[in-house]
């Protein structure tokens, strides 16, 4: 409309110019410019019909740091030429900016790919894309806006971890290393009510149909694979912002260890202390590493319950059944406390303890004492560190 004002001015002023002179030529200009204004609007209006704009972009899955592409095609089904029009992609991806502006002369068409980068987890819509175009003289500018059609989920990266898991102490601690879990039946040593984070699989039927109560089976220690992961998302206990903060370092050592133990054919659960308090019963195979991976790319650190109560509350359900692997970025001792006391003889549980400090994060950097180092496995993450070496360090700096 801004464009119009002037000419819609003009050709007021030449009308009432004619009306009150009667010169011809007023009387011509003013024909003139209504002429092209009228030209003007049906050309911006046959192209607005007969443009059309094709994004072929990804779908499914993708990990933080992957690459991707997209295509896109404009392609002008008018009889009159496009004389501009300008591409606007309002894809919330940092960095990515497919856009492009170009002219196309009538029944043409025009392609280009564009590259990008996925830098941040969660669910991500590619548009809406908004075209912009119009007649030669710019008088009736039109939008073409296409809605998104696709939609990918983006996991936090994955890091191939060597050595981090709990410690066993048993016979059959060497096929557990090897990577042959699923090799060793675990002995049952007790039965005990069911718990929430209790797979289906651990249900002792005989005992649940003799108490009319869901039971389920103990495993010896030293015969057991399973892994709990315990992810550390209390409000306002992690530091740093984007990809650099103590939250996206947790939750990729959180999907690795996962991703890891689940290739090995180990049975592995997953309890956050998200707002919803989220747990996932041990389980294998493909499906149990897409839920946790799924949850893992969608979670935030929105939980009011604290680590160390999470840690009462599920680790004594799991006592005996397996090894407990708690992340976080915590510094208050309480926590390491009632990990302590979940233990059972023979296993160390393992500490991944990413140091908020080193993120920004206000005070003193953690300190392990050598009873905490004693009583449990140590692997202190810091900022820029590299993971996938699966390094440990027994104290922190």
């Amino acid at each position: 409309m801004t464009a119009r004002v002037p000419l819609l001015a003009t050709i007021a002023v030449l009308a009432f110019f004619a009306g009150i002179t009667g010169v011809r030529l007023a009387y011509t200009l003013a024909y003139v410019l209504v002429l092209l204004l009228i030209v003007a609007f049906f050309w911006s209006r046959s192209l607005a019909r007969r443009v059309r704009v094709f994004r072929d972009s990804p779908k499914g899955s993708y990990m933080m740091g992957e690459q991707f592409e997209e295509t896109f095609r404009v392609r002008n089904g008018s009889a009159l030429r496009l004389p501009y029009c300008e591409v606007y992609d309002n894809t919330k991806l940092a960095g990515y900016s497919p856009g492009r502006a170009f002219a196309l002369a009538a029944s043409g068409s025009v392609t280009w790919k564009a590259r990008g980068t996925f830098t941040r987890r969660g669910r991500h819509h590619f548009g809406p894309l908004e075209a912009r175009l119009g007649d030669p003289f710019g008088l009736f500018p039109r939008r073409i806006l296409v809605a998104p059609k696709s939609e990918v989920i983006v996991y936090p990266a994955i890091h191939p971890l060597q050595g981090i898991a709990p410690q066993w102490a048993g016979g059959n601690l060497a096929d557990v290393r090897s990577g042959r879990p699923v090799d060793v039946p675990p002995d049952v040593s007790s039965i005990r009510e069911h718990q929430p984070a209790d797979g289906l699989s651990r249900i002792h039927w005989a005992s649940t149909a003799r108490t009319g109560r869901l039971m389920s089976r103990v495993f010896a220690t030293g015969q057991s694979a399973d892994i709990l992961v315990m992810l550390d998302l209390q409000r306002r206990i992690h530091a740093g912002s984007g990809s650099e903060s103590s939250l996206e370092y947790a939750m990729s050592l959180a999907a690795s260890v996962c991703h890891s133990a689940i290739r090995q054919g180990q049975a592995v659960g997953l309890v956050t202390n998200d707002a919803k308090n989220t747990a996932f019963g041990a389980g294998r195979g493909e499906t149990q590493r897409l839920r946790i991976l799924e949850h893992l790319a969608l979670a935030e650190d929105d939980g009011n319950l604290s680590l160390t109560n999470a840690i009462r509350r599920h680790g004594e359900g799991w006592r005996g059944r397996g090894g407990l692997v708690v992340i976080t970025a915590n510094r208050d001792p309480g926590w390491v406390e009632a990990l302590v006391d979940v233990a059972t003889r023979g296993q160390r549980h393992l500490c991944i303890f990413v140091e908020p400090t080193s993120f920004g994060a206000p005070g003193p950097a953690l300190r392990i004492p050598a009873a905490w180092r004693l009583a449990l496995d140590w692997w202190v993450v810091r900022r820029g560190d590299v993971l996938g070496v699966g390094d440990r360090a027994s104290e922190a700096g």
